[in-house]
């Protein structure tokens, strides 16, 4: 983990020209209506600086960031937030393969060094993406080794934290995926697989420097994993486990990382 003294600086200067360094790893711009513009810092004091649209109104809105130049060495960033378009009766438009669609939300219960290791949203949304198969809504929570272990002793009579656990949700209650759950996600007929993933961010950290595997990888390899089991594939069998293990490497590959399993 960088020092704190490695951070970003950031020198903050106010409508009278006064200027205030501080030091961040995250900036939140907010504007005012919902739409917010997050920029994020590397480790070191310099590297790439990760720029991300957000938007705290509708839920089904996507937000675009719209990039303007305005001289050789200024660009514009603006945030524009896209609503879903009413269907045209009028038009006899071709019928086309709709993809399916990721509602995801992600929570994080850290603090300290486990939220400085946590990974950004949209990586797990492009990892969530990726293994996409049909339409699911899914919250992924970060935790920390004392929420990792109650979890795992109260749902799996397990009293250790585990790496990853994915909750599918039947008509009544969470179950935890695996054998008994594989039929239990879907809501109802035409609705999302409704689910969560629960990853314990140091067991996952610790996993990756055991393995010699970069922590983004390893993360990657346990979304990918826990939304096949949120989506029916399992594991019992020797036969289900091949067919999935095929399916996560295939996945892996396409996001850029190696064989998980080599």
């Amino acid at each position: 983990m960088a020092k704190q003294t490695d951070k970003a600086k950031i020198l903050a200067i106010d409508a009278e020209g006064k200027a205030t360094r501080i030091r961040a790893e995250r900036l939140e711009l907010e504007f005012g209506d919902g739409r917010r513009l997050v920029l994020s810092f590397p480790d070191s004091g310099w590297g790439d600086l990760e720029i991300e649209a957000d938007f705290a109104g509708d839920e089904a809105a996507v937000p675009l960031i719209n990039v303007q130049p305005e001289a050789c060495n200024v660009l514009n960033l603006r945030v524009d937030v896209h609503h879903d378009l009413f269907p045209v009766d009028e038009l006899d438009l071709p019928q086309l393969e709709i993809p399916p669609v990721l509602k995801l939300e992600v929570q994080k219960a850290l603090e300290g060094a486990d939220r400085l290791n946590a990974p950004k949203k949209n990586q797990f949304r492009r990892w969530a993406q990726a293994a996409l198969l049909e339409d699911v809504d899914v919250t992924v929570r970060l935790v920390g080794e004392a929420e990792g272990r109650e979890l795992n002793k109260s749902y799996r009579s397990k009293d250790y934290a585990t790496n990853v656990l994915t909750f599918v949700y039947g008509d009544d209650e969470a179950v935890p995926a695996g054998k008994t759950a594989l039929a239990a996600g879907n809501t109802g007929e035409g609705d999302a697989l409704l689910g969560d993933l629960v990853l314990c961010v140091p067991v996952v950290v610790r996993e990756a420097a055991e393995q010699g595997k970069a922590i983004d990888a390893h993360f990657a390899h346990l979304v990918v994993h826990g939304m096949l089991h949120l989506q029916g594939f399992g594991h019992e069998a020797e036969k289900d486990a091949e067919k999935m293990e095929a399916c996560e490497r295939e996945i892996m590959r396409t996001l850029g990382y190696a064989d998980p399993y080599a």
